[in-house]
């Protein structure tokens, strides 16, 4: 479904949790996906990895880290540790933004709290989350939201013990959410 994608980026994870620069890929402020439908971003201080970007014609997938991070220490300053999956549906008449306890349910995770409130839904989820990051607490978010008709799914990785577990983790993907919602192009709804 939507999340598998985030496994693809497990390559580009562990270059991350060891602070070693992409191969010479300076890292990105945004990045074009679904066509140009969808703009990805981060709040300031974190990139878009250039080695995760898958650009599908029916799925596409981008990889937020810190900056900083990323480059090596070349670009950016020090900001919280973590990873933003971002993954973006085909375009759809009326896709539907799942309930907060659908999205752990589809992770097959236990689902510890959530929310859904500005079209964004967000997801606690008890446990996958060391799984995919070195090092990572065992808890992750998840979050979805619809814009100019794609359904596009978010899942944050933090550190062990990383204040971005809590609260503050919804609040992150709140902030992702609006630079995405921003920096996207008003397009037409798409026609079934």
């Amino acid at each position: 479904m939507i999340w598998n994608r985030a496994l693809a980026g497990l390559a580009a994870l562990a270059m991350l949790t060891a602070c070693v620069p992409t191969s010479g890929s300076a890292p990105l402020p945004n990045a074009k996906l679904a066509g140009g439908e969808i703009v990805v971003a981060g709040p300031r201080g974190y990139c878009v990895d250039p080695v995760t970007l898958s650009r599908g014609a029916s799925r596409s997938f981008a990889v937020l880290a810190s900056c900083d991070i990323l480059s090596g220490s070349e670009e950016g300053t020090f900001v919280e540790p973590m990873m933003v999956t971002i993954t973006v549906g085909p375009r759809l008449q009326s896709p539907a933004i799942p309930a907060p306890e659908a999205l752990a349910a589809e992770a097959g995770q236990p689902f510890v709290s959530g929310s859904a409130r500005d079209g964004l839904a967000t997801a606690l989820l008890g446990d996958g989350g060391s799984e995919v990051l070195d090092n990572g607490d065992r808890r992750y978010w998840r979050g979805a939201f619809v814009e100019n008709g794609h359904l596009i799914g978010l899942a944050l990785y933090a550190p062990e013990g990383s204040r971005l577990v809590g609260r503050d983790g919804a609040e992150m993907l709140s902030r992702v959410h609006r630079e995405i919602m921003r920096l996207s192009p008003d397009l037409a709804p798409a026609q079934g």
